[in-house]
């Protein structure tokens, strides 16, 4: 058995455990899976006018789903497994994940399973995708697939590349290499960009613990300092450098890992 499938067979039990009361916390749930010595696969971060140049690039009415993903940080298997029911308006809309869509081993069979983490959360959604959402869920029943595949069920992401033109989209965007997954590296980019604290962005993306969100996208919390320095200069009526000279080594389009 390998380290990493060891580490997946106790994180289960220890699921378990928790659910059956005998433990209150699953301490496995945070701990990163080894790499077996292999170099991990950086991560591409998309700029909002990279994002939607490759959804105009996709084709057919599931191109839509670039947005989703690319501006809510939901993994593939979170997105598959949203259902009318979880569109959700109060405090404000969004999407109450607590369940994912999964494939046995190698691209088999979809089956449902609970969360990374065992842990639902509600993702805001950004005005954007209000009207995509409410298109998307208009008329179903509460138990029916938010996004739903064309014969019925839930989607199946190498289906969905198919469908929008995945391949070419990412090629005519100068991204030939991107893969679905880097459009959660991508929201990750803006919601920190735009200013958004990183114990709020922890919680959109559903991650256990803000150290391992800091591990992630440290870089670009760090591409944000003098932009915050200029903030406090300016609160203090001190008069500080100007834009055009700062200059800074990572931003919205700076590659992270995977996560």
């Amino acid at each position: 058995m390998t380290a990493a499938r060891a580490l997946a067979t106790f994180r289960s039990i220890l699921a378990f455990a928790v659910a059956d009361g005998r433990v209150q916390q699953n301490v496995a749930a945070a701990v990163r899976r080894p790499t077996s010595g292999r170099a991990r696969r950086e991560g591409h971060a998309l700029t909002l006018a990279e994002l939607h140049s490759l959804t105009a690039a996709c084709k057919g009415r599931y191109r839509e789903l670039v947005l989703v993903l690319g501006l809510t940080g939901l993994r593939w298997g979170e997105l598959a497994g949203l259902q009318a029911a979880d569109r959700v308006s109060v405090p404000g809309p969004g999407l109450r994940l607590t369940r994912t869509v999964l494939a046995s081993g190698g691209g088999g069979a979809l089956y449902v399973d609970t969360l990374k983490n065992s842990r639902a959360r509600t993702v805001p959604l950004v005005d954007e995708l209000v009207p995509i959402v409410d298109r998307w869920s208009a008329g179903k029943p509460p138990g029916a697939w938010l996004f739903d595949a064309p014969e019925g069920g839930p989607l199946r992401e190498s289906n969905w590349k198919r469908s929008v033109g995945w391949r070419a989209a990412t090629a005519a965007i100068g991204v030939p290499s991107l893969r679905v997954h880097d459009l959660r590296h991508t929201a990750a980019s803006l919601w920190l960009g735009a200013g958004a604290d990183p114990k709020v962005v922890q919680r959109v993306l559903g991650h256990a613990a803000a150290a391992m969100m800091m591990d992630l996208y440290g870089h670009m919390i760090d591409a944000n300092l003098w932009q915050a320095a200029q903030l406090i200069g300016g609160i203090s009526g001190a008069s500080g450098p100007s834009e055009s000279s700062i200059r800074t080594d990572s931003g919205p389009g700076t590659d992270t890992k995977n996560s």
